[in-house]
């Protein structure tokens, strides 16, 4: 059974971003489109109605995919670079598109990022972070707008003196040497200082940065104190469970419920309200895990349903033999339930995001 995705879900957020013109839609419709006309509204309307509902989310995913593409690019340059002269101007920028996409596109957006995280860790888990926290902090309701812009700041730049040992890491089968656990354990402040050298003033996002490692209860680090800055709390749970649910070379990753219990094990009243407002946002299938259903078909979890156990899926491989092709599924119907998640290793190199939502189109 095909997904049927409500206007709330696919729609209004496609036509929301400035950059899906008439035109665009005029040309996946088959149509000319004479920039020269006016169209009228009710015209769109009923070009949106022709379009299937795959069309429209391919379409919208080609659009976000694209500007993830360059946040991506423009956040590595300047986290490689560290030039004083831009690096702030650089981050207030990303801070106000990722802010965008973690109100309008937040599924998709995770979707891609976490389909994609072993293609760079150090600089994609970065955006991961940023966006969850965005999201986290908006639904908490425990931040203004200009707290949480410098916290999402702070989730971007928190690990930026450690980034070449991150990208070792990745690769590493051995045990960490003594040297690699001094800068792992010294990275939040040296981020921090770094902060101040490339010309941040704010204090909130130094001092999250600098934070985000240590605990409320004290068994944080690099200085075992107590954290009662709520911002570096929700900063720390964010990329804890991120970096839980992603594949690593010495290790499968984490299912979501695995990250989540874990973080609940904690015991703080203040984590544990995070962790929950992140299972409630992102479900047991988080976007972009890898997922069985009970058919035995393979796919990715793209959107969260209506449920935290029923995302909307898009099959793209059947086992034990070849079946239908790629499509969209409601796993909230009988015969298409998600039976469990699996590790990513398990099916080695997997297609883009995009390339597989272009075989439903």
């Amino acid at each position: 059974m095909l997904i049927n995705i409500s206007d709330a879900q696919v729609v209004q957020p496609l036509l929301q971003r400035k950059s899906l013109s008439p035109e665009h839609l005029y040309l996946y419709s088959g149509k000319h489109y004479n920039p020269g006309t006016r169209v009228a509204g009710e015209s769109l309307v009923a070009l949106e109605t022709e379009l299937t509902q795959s069309t429209l989310l391919y379409l919208q995913a080609q659009d976000l995919f694209e500007e993830l593409d360059c946040c991506y690019k423009v956040l590595s340059k300047a986290l490689v670079d560290e030039e004083p002269e831009t690096f702030v101007l650089v981050m207030d920028e990303l801070a106000g598109r990722f802010k965008h996409i973690a109100i309008h596109h937040f599924d998709l957006a995770y979707a891609y990022l976490a389909w994609h995280t072993a293609d760079d860790y150090p600089v994609m888990h970065h955006m991961l972070v940023a966006l969850t926290l965005f999201r986290v902090g908006l639904c908490s309701n425990r931040f203004s707008d200009e707290e949480l812009t410098s916290h999402l700041k702070a989730a971007l730049t928190m690990n930026i003196s450690m980034l070449t040992l991150q990208a070792r890491l990745r690769a590493q089968t051995e045990p960490l040497s003594r040297d690699q656990r001094e800068t792992i354990r010294k990275h939040p402040e040296q981020s921090a200082n770094k902060l101040k050298l490339l010309g941040v003033k704010d204090e909130i996002w130094i001092e999250s940065v600098r934070m985000h490692h240590e605990l409320p209860d004290g068994s944080g680090y690099p200085n075992q104190v107590p954290n009662n800055n709520v911002g570096s709390v929700l900063l720390s749970v964010c990329d804890s469970f991120n970096a839980r649910m992603a594949q690593r070379d010495y290790r499968s990753n984490f299912t979501a419920e695995q990250a989540v219990k874990d973080l609940f094990a904690h015991a703080d009243h203040l984590y544990s309200c995070f962790t929950a407002i992140i299972l409630e946002e992102l479900g047991i299938y988080p976007a972009g895990s890898l997922v069985q259903l009970t058919g035995s078909q393979i796919g990715c979890s793209l959107i969260r349903g209506e449920t935290a156990i029923s995302p909307v899926v898009l099959v793209f491989r059947n086992l034990p033999s070849p079946g239908p092709g790629a499509a969209l599924v409601d796993t909230s119907t009988d015969g298409h339930k998600v039976r469990n998640a699996l590790p990513r290793r398990d099916l080695g190199k997997l297609p883009g995001l995009l390339e597989l939502l272009s075989k439903v189109v």
